[in-house]
């Protein structure tokens, strides 16, 4: 089936970064005179002193997210504009990223395919959390539990649907995505993970028993983990906020059924970013 025709683009820029001014007027008219429509977020307007639209009115008014920076500035775009399922283009302004699909240099050949629809759209598994059921939090790579210091270890239970797993006594616990396998997860020493497979990695951090070990689980589970005594957790969402745990209350962490909805061109290849990045079979 063919995609929509995009006709509005909404876009947000890497945010302290006003240099980006000089290309996001170039984008803008090569958009333009292509027949877009574009919105720009108004934090990023008012960072390169122009007119813009608050987020939530322009994901109400574009078809289509246009994040201009690197992967943290899309990971960024996808939690704020999640309730809204809109596709997000990702434009990366520096290295070779493992999100963002275009190099600055390739966006004059790819705009046009957004009109007549020669595009793929890529669904990433994002993960919703919750501390003691109030009010909820997505995350596209990872939920970490770590220690608020670094004076001693952290004592930490982790249940699946409801049943006591295990106690995890170290510097904390990576609850990622397959989209986050690459991310810290990967540092950790947990797998990396297809990431349009739908599951839960759970990956301890400088665990202090060499029996635990890193957990791929189906993406129906429910993971709850709380302290295992009397202190605080520090709670990191995918690198981009914090929240804390306190003794006694409870995180469950849950796969979203709808995930991020990235786009691609169609001969996007994640094979072959995997092996750019790690530089896998360079040696041969």
């Amino acid at each position: 089936m063919k995609n929509q025709t995009i006709n509005t683009l909404g876009v947000i820029l890497r945010p302290s970064t006003p240099a980006l001014k000089e290309y996001f007027l170039d984008f803008q008219s090569l958009a333009h005179s292509l027949g877009f429509e574009v919105i720009l977020d108004s934090i990023s307007a008012g960072m390169i002193n122009m007119n813009g639209l608050n987020f939530e009115e322009l994901c109400k008014q574009c078809d289509a997210l246009v994040s201009i920076g690197g992967d943290g500035t899309l990971i960024s775009t996808a939690r704020r504009s999640f309730s809204h399922q809109k596709p997000i283009l990702g434009i990366n302004m520096g290295h070779l990223g493992f999100l963002t699909d275009l190099q600055k240099d390739e966006v004059s050949s790819f705009l046009p395919n957004l009109k007549n629809g020669d595009y793929n759209i890529t669904n990433h598994m994002m993960l919703e959390g919750k501390i003691d059921n109030q009010t909820s939090f997505f995350a596209l790579n990872d939920i970490i539990l770590t220690r608020p210091h670094n004076t001693s270890m952290i004592h930490l239970k982790a249940y699946i649907d409801e049943n006591y797993f295990n106690s995890y006594y170290g510097d904390g616990l990576i609850i990622a995505t397959p989209t986050g396998s690459t991310a810290y997860n990967i540092s950790a020493g947990g797998a990396v993970v297809y990431p349009f497979s739908h599951n839960l990695l759970l990956t301890p951090i400088c665990a202090h028993s060499l029996t635990q070990r890193p957990l791929i689980l189906p993406s129906t589970f429910t993971i709850k983990v709380e302290l295992g005594e009397q202190g605080l957790c520090n709670i990191i969402i995918d690198g981009q906020e914090n929240k804390t745990l306190k003794f006694k209350q409870q995180i469950s962490i849950v796969a979203q059924k709808n995930g991020a909805k990235l786009i691609h061109n169609p001969h996007w290849d994640y094979f072959k970013i995997l092996k750019q990045k790690f530089h896998w079979g360079d040696y041969e």
